[in-house]
């Protein structure tokens, strides 16, 4: 990556056929033949037995199909569940870039502070495994900055626990005031946080499922800097900060 231009230092701060029913013909007289012979009462009898069985046989099926029928829709209505999981993008990250590569992408920046490293962050989601990490760059009597990363994995693959718990955090500053960024670098959204400060600037962004936030404050941590420049030298870092990301 090439480095960006140059961070500025000085006493300014920088910043988703028809099927019909058969018919049943009538049994026509066949013509040379006499009346039929008579049938036997055990013909009858037994032929009503068969018909009795058949037809309590047929009111059975026809029972048992109809309360089938009853029951599974029923069952269907009643008791089919309404799925409640989750689905949202995978989680593109799973680790943060380190305090050197996101400072080689900024030039003449103070020098680095030992970084902490990666550690655990609380959280009162359940449903994520949250971490965090910061880098700071400062010396005395200079504008210094400051890079803190915060990376949602979610404890549940697919749930998109992740990246919706990192939006929600640039989403509240967009609510508190913050002014969005068109585009930056390769941040999912971007935007520059309202501070109480005369004398810092911020900018906040997601990528996927890492929030980061970078702040620049002005060399005289209890003056007032010039905010367009302050914005200026937070936007480089925070290109860098992006880039780094990957």
């Amino acid at each position: 990556m090439q480095p960006g231009p140059p961070y500025q230092q000085g006493p300014q701060q920088p910043y988703p056929s028809q099927g019909f029913p058969q018919q049943g013909y009538p049994g026509y007289p066949q013509p040379g033949y006499g009346p039929p012979p008579k049938k036997s009462n055990t013909g009858l009898i037994v032929g009503l037995v068969i018909g009795a069985v058949v037809l309590l046989g047929g009111g059975g099926v026809g029972a048992f199909l109809l309360l089938s029928g009853d029951s599974g829709s029923s069952s269907s209505a009643g008791s089919s569940p309404t799925s409640s999981k989750k689905s949202g993008p995978p989680d593109k990250y799973t680790v943060m870039p380190g305090c050197q590569k996101i400072g080689s992408g900024v030039k003449n920046l103070p020098p680095l502070e030992t970084p902490k490293g990666e550690e655990p962050a609380s959280t009162s989601n359940d449903e994520i495994t949250y971490t965090r990490s910061f880098c700071s760059w400062r010396e005395p009597d200079a504008p210094s900055a400051s890079v803190g990363m915060y990376l949602s994995k979610s404890k549940e693959p697919g749930s998109g626990a992740g990246e919706a718990w990192a939006k929600a955090g640039i989403e509240n500053a967009v609510d508190d005031g913050g002014v969005v960024i068109p585009s930056m670098a390769k941040a999912t959204k971007a935007v520059y946080a309202k501070l109480n400060s005369a004398s810092q600037c911020q900018i906040k962004f997601h990528q996927g499922n890492v929030e980061a936030e970078i702040i620049v404050t002005g060399s005289d941590p209890s003056g007032t800097v010039d905010q367009t420049r302050c914005k200026e030298n937070a936007l480089k870092v925070a290109k860098a900060t992006s880039e780094a990301i990957g």
